[in-house]
């Protein structure tokens, strides 16, 4: 029997689920970034309410999303989890999606699966040269196994403007990042990364400093994992809960394979 593995116990984590839900699922969905708490919806089997899952007392969020196609009838909804985090995160997930699928929500080509993960509970410290060196890394990673995660997730998601293939530029990038000794040089380059597959905007606070005070507040109340954080796009939209459960392992594994790996091979190819 194989031990416990206490370190990704401790990795924080968070879900966003793009989905399309009946307009008579009585879900308030909120703005974009600006989520509304999903405290229950309608069940379509029985049409009687069904009570939405908590962690730790946290509501999911649903907010809008215009990237999300919709039919006559169906409403855009992006599901956001609170701050997760072990086996009992685990299982909130697992029951979330269960309601979601009772509810009658679902997906199309349009939809994505996002998973973030807090990178301080990965390496242990917020130190801004220590995330910088991680995500270089993790960089590098997903990028030597770009194709492997798209055939994971069965659809073109790689011709996909927000979960491309990393390209060329963000190579020199992360590189500039790890080098810089100034935080907002750290952040610029991060956000410099742009969209993709694996989404570094978020590692610093980067893009979130320049929001009114109010409003930078109001975010990071509501997505706990809004700065100093990695975001895997490079899913497709789904609630199977078997393939949510093989992307987040996927992504947790990719994370401690980053921070433990010290020799790194060229960005295009790994030469480790």
């Amino acid at each position: 029997m194989r031990s416990q593995d206490t370190k990704a116990e401790q990795i924080t984590f968070g879900v966003e689920l793009e989905t399309t839900i009946p307009a008579t699922s009585g879900i308030n969905v909120g703005g974009y970034h600006c989520g509304a708490p999903v405290r229950g919806g309608t069940d379509m089997a029985t049409n009687q309410p069904l009570t939405a899952p908590t962690f730790n007392g946290n509501h999911w969020k649903a907010e809008r999303d215009g990237s999300i196609r919709i039919t006559t009838g169906r409403m855009a909804c992006e599901f956001v989890s609170p701050v997760l985090h072990g086996a009992a995160g685990v299982e909130n997930l697992i029951q979330f999606v269960e309601w979601a699928n009772a509810i009658g929500a679902n997906v199309n080509a349009s939809c994505g699966c996002h998973i973030t993960v807090g990178v301080a509970s990965i390496i242990g410290t917020n130190d801004p040269q220590a995330m910088s060196e991680f995500a270089r890394k993790l960089a590098h990673i997903a990028r030597w196994h770009a194709m492997s995660l798209y055939g994971q997730t069965g659809t073109g998601r790689h011709l996909n403007h927000y979960s491309h293939v990393l390209d060329d530029s963000v190579g020199g990038l992360v590189r500039r990042m790890e080098r810089a000794t100034q935080p907002n040089r750290k952040a610029d380059a991060a956000n410099r990364c742009g969209r993709g597959m694996l989404n570094l905007r978020k590692l610093f606070t980067h893009g979130v400093i320049e929001l009114p005070t109010r409003a930078r507040v109001a975010l990071r109340a509501a997505y706990g994992w809004l700065s100093r954080s990695a975001r895997f796009r490079v899913f497709a939209g789904t609630l199977n809960a078997h393939k949510i459960m093989h992307h987040l392992a996927t992504v947790l594994g990719l994370c401690r394979r980053a921070a433990e790996v010290e020799c790194l091979g060229a960005f295009s190819k790994n030469k480790a």
